[in-house]
């Protein structure tokens, strides 16, 4: 039983993206570019991404968009040739404001979906003790400031405070009168605060006002947060009379899970043809740092119900993102991109809903502007995996307990193997909306 409860949430894992359960889609434009936007700043989205390019922007500016995340998600195993994940849809939600104060000042606010999981399978599945239900809810509410040091320089901070929430279920091998098998169930939320911090600077221009190249860098920092899950509850339902001391039917318990850091270095080059038509390269480097999620530890206010610690041991991973961005007479653009994602799972702490895969992703994305204060955002992103070596290693288990051998090793009854296949398409949708004055030319734009 040991086993089972150190699996009930393994990781706060994600079945959207291969790099840990971080959801990269906080802005289209970015999305649209492979999520590429450390050193761009053309929209609200900025806050996010490098606080200290709000200096690029003029007047208030919004953004706010969804996307709808359908990934399709298989399993085959020797035993059962095809078994399907049955998660629904995802829609994180993004939104963004930037407004200039001043020449120099600027203030922003965002409420985004940073992180996030969905997966889900039968009753009856084959894997089921290890996993049948989990999910992974956050919003981050993220104040913003900047300012422009010099012509060529900003910096920026913002706050974060986040909330998260979870369930998760999965089946216990033990029988009952009534039942072959139990389950338990899992839930709980909590919250946690971090910041972020940008540099941007567009430190060079070639050319003049009829044709011209332009290039900009941005650093930015997003720290780890350490949500504290501090009102949890576990059900357990149809345990032996025997073990219910241990599992009774409801205890409470409290946990911590640690969302990431990243840091981002980014760069762009704008070439501009007399306002006719622009073309944008943009390039970023995430680490991504995944080595703060070590442990995963549950401490059950029910005395008999014993506590649970599992090594993670995620390693920190770097992201490689490339997007372009071709704008005909500031008014139609056509983005496309790419990103590797980067597993930070090793091989032996793996799972159904998390298999640990690294693979490329492909982004595509249209913009129109409507008039000078409404435009429109569509992107798109493909991911496609598969493994045909997963191996979970399964122990034996009596009376709620490991069985160990004469010298204290635990018991293996063999392998949960399978093969993972993962088609996942992402549809984007957000609408850009700026007032307070007339529309002045940014240093740098992709619309």
């Amino acid at each position: 039983m040991r086993r089972i409860l150190l699996l009930l949430l393994l990781g706060t894992p994600a079945i959207t993206f291969a790099g840990g359960f971080q959801l990269n889609l906080q802005g289209l434009k970015a999305v649209a570019m492979g999520g590429a936007f450390a050193g761009v700043g053309t929209d609200a989205t900025t806050v996010f991404f490098n606080p200290a390019a709000m200096s690029n922007l003029h007047n208030h500016n919004f953004t706010v968009g969804v996307n709808i995340v359908d990934a399709n998600v298989s399993i085959q195993t020797p035993e059962v040739a095809n078994t399907d994940q049955t998660s629904g849809k995802g829609t994180p939600i993004h939104f963004y404001y930037s407004g200039q104060i001043t020449d120099k000042l600027h203030l922003g606010f965002l409420v985004n979906n940073q992180f996030g999981s969905a997966a889900s399978f039968a009753d009856d599945w084959q894997g089921r003790y290890i996993i049948q239900n989990i999910s992974l809810r956050t919003f981050m509410f993220q104040p913003s400031i900047s300012y422009k040091l010099h012509d060529k320089i900003s910096i920026g901070a913002g706050f974060v405070y986040g909330l998260g929430s979870f369930t998760t279920e999965k089946a216990v091998p033990l029988s009952s009168n009534t039942t072959d098998e139990g389950k338990a169930h899992l839930e709980g939320s909590g919250d946690g605060v971090g910041y972020n911090f940008g540099i941007y600077s567009q430190f060079l221009t070639l050319g003049d006002d009829i044709k011209n190249t332009k290039f900009a860098i941005g650093v930015d920092y997003r720290s780890s947060i350490g949500i504290d899950l501090t009102n949890g509850e576990a059900t357990f339902t149809d345990i032996p009379i025997s073990l219910r001391d241990k599992f009774p039917e409801k205890t409470g318990f409290v946990s911590k899970i640690t969302l990431p850091s990243v840091f981002t270095i980014g760069l762009s080059v704008k070439h501009t043809v007399d306002k006719k038509w622009s073309l944008v390269f943009a390039y970023d480097l995430n680490m991504t740092g995944w080595s703060s999620y070590d442990t995963l530890a549950f401490d059950f206010k029910n005395d008999e119900t014993p506590d649970s610690k599992q090594i993670q041991d995620w390693e920190n991973v770097m992201t490689h993102r490339l997007g372009f961005d071709f704008t005909y007479e500031e008014k139609y653009s056509v983005r496309v991109g790419l990103y590797q994602d980067n597993t930070p799972m090793k091989d032996n702490l793996v799972s159904p809903h998390l298999p640990g895969v690294t693979q490329v992703a492909y982004t595509a994305g249209l913009g129109y502007k409507i008039n000078e204060k409404l435009s429109i955002d569509f992107a798109y992103i493909r991911q496609s995996a598969s493994r045909d070596d997963v191996s979970i290693a399964q122990f034996k288990v009596e009376d709620g307990n490991y069985v160990h051998d004469s010298n204290g090793n635990k018991i293996q009854t063999g392998d949960f193997k399978y093969k993972f296949n993962r088609k996942v398409n992402v549809y984007g949708l957000a609408l850009n909306i700026m007032f307070g004055g007339a529309k002045k030319e940014p240093v740098a734009s992709v619309e």
